[in-house]
């Protein structure tokens, strides 16, 4: 049959160009779509970059803002008695003196008690832990936040100890022939111990320890021939260290300078001050150099914590009486900053350092600005920063104040 395709060609023609016209459309609109799409996409971006802009500009604002004056806003009575020490720990604060020693909350509850006698106590602090020992005393006090921990009796005097967060007690003591170096535990029990001598490693000026207690430092003061140099000896008082002499892992030398000054930062930093350079470690095993900067200045103190180390020295410029330089562990200068008070300590909360004598107060962002410089009325015992970075508790010797600076 023959089969007429007259009308089925001009049916596909015409399909043909409605097929044209219709993909046509659809390419302007799938135009349309995707530039409505990249608008709302340009928009979300903008508003993030505005939000995170804003935020930024807030944050600078405020890091930036100085304070203007500082108010009381809570007050509870508290009296500490003359000759009394009060330091910031943790959570809370301690107050001890030759007849012991409490911990104090900032309502001005007693948290805990520890009597002893003591001519000078001299006490550590690491984190949550706090130990206290007399110097040439034989006994070693170790207590937490919440309770005391135990007692650690040496035997020996005691010239030097450090205490780590888990609990180890690090201590330099002494006898007739040598100078030995223990490690306790908290219950007082005997972890290590090795054997120093000024012809053998020398004289131990300063020690260290580790948060978790595995590494140990000592800075060695020894004189060869007329002249002296320090050397800095890492211990490894884990299993790591069992394969090595005496648990000592690197040692390193440092001709014609003391070493007064040596702290970890956490379990694999450590940070040491000589009295003419800064020397940096890492490494939680066998800790190695990771920097050194020569110092020309001479140092007046030192402060440190686990992020920043603070040296202090005579200003530079004519118009301040101070200099401080602060360094990260990375051995990287942070801040370089000028203050005129005769400070009685130093501390380092969040990217902020904070001064303050009994009657004067300086509070710095760290390569930023002064945030506040002045005066306060009450005498100052402790200042002890909050989770609030606008308020702080002030230990005065008839009150402990909760305070705002605006």
């Amino acid at each position: 049959m023959d089969t007429d395709t007259t009308n089925l060609r001009q049916f596909k023609k015409k399909n043909d160009k409605k097929d044209v016209l219709f993909d046509e459309f659809n390419k302007k609109r799938a135009g349309r779509e995707v530039n409505k799409m990249m608008w709302i996409a340009l928009g979300i971006v903008a508003f993030v970059l505005l939000a995170a802009a804003s935020f930024i500009g807030a944050r600078l604002y405020f890091t930036n803002k100085a304070y203007e004056s500082v108010s009381i806003v809570d007050s509870t009575e508290f009296f500490i008695s003359t000759g009394s020490v009060v330091k910031r720990f943790g959570n809370y604060f301690v107050v001890y003196n030759s007849d012991g020693i409490k911990c104090i909350d900032y309502k001005g509850e007693q948290i805990w008690n520890e009597a002893f006698q003591m001519q000078k106590p001299l006490t550590d602090i690491s984190d949550g832990i706090i130990a206290v020992a007399d110097y040439n005393g034989g006994t070693i006090y170790v207590m937490n936040e919440k309770e005391p921990l135990g007692r650690i009796d040496t035997g020996m005097p005691i010239r030097k100890f450090k205490v780590a967060s888990a609990g180890y007690v690090m201590a330099v003591l002494d006898n007739s022939s040598n100078t030995p170096i223990y490690v306790y535990n908290t219950q007082g029990e005997e972890m290590l111990y090795f054997n120093t001598t000024m012809k053998g490693y020398g004289y131990p000026l300063e020690i260290a320890i580790s948060d978790n207690g595995i590494l140990g430092a000592v800075s060695y003061l020894n004189v060869d021939k007329g002249s002296f140099y320090s050397s800095v000896g890492f211990y490894n008082f884990g299993k790591v260290g069992q394969n090595y002499q005496d648990c000592l892992m690197s040692s390193h030398r440092y001709q014609s300078a003391l070493v007064p000054e040596i702290r970890f930062a956490g379990n694999n930093k450590a940070v040491a001050v000589a009295d003419n350079r800064l020397m940096f470690y890492s490494g939680d095993q066998m800790p190695q150099s990771n920097g050194e900067i020569l110092l020309s200045n001479k140092i007046l103190s030192v402060y440190e914590d686990d992020k920043f180390v603070a040296l202090v020295y005579d200003s530079d410029d004519s118009e301040h009486k101070y200099m401080a330089e602060i360094y990260d562990y990375d051995a990287k200068l942070k801040d370089k900053m000028y203050f005129d008070i005769d400070f009685s300590d130093m501390f380092f909360d969040e990217n902020r350092v904070v001064l303050y004598n009994s009657e004067e107060i300086v509070i710095h962002t760290i390569g930023g600005v002064d945030k506040f410089v002045g005066n306060y009325d009450s005498a100052i015992l402790a200042m002890i920063p909050t989770s609030n970075l606008r308020r702080f508790i002030i230990v005065t010797p008839d009150e402990i104040q909760t305070v705002e600076f605006e």
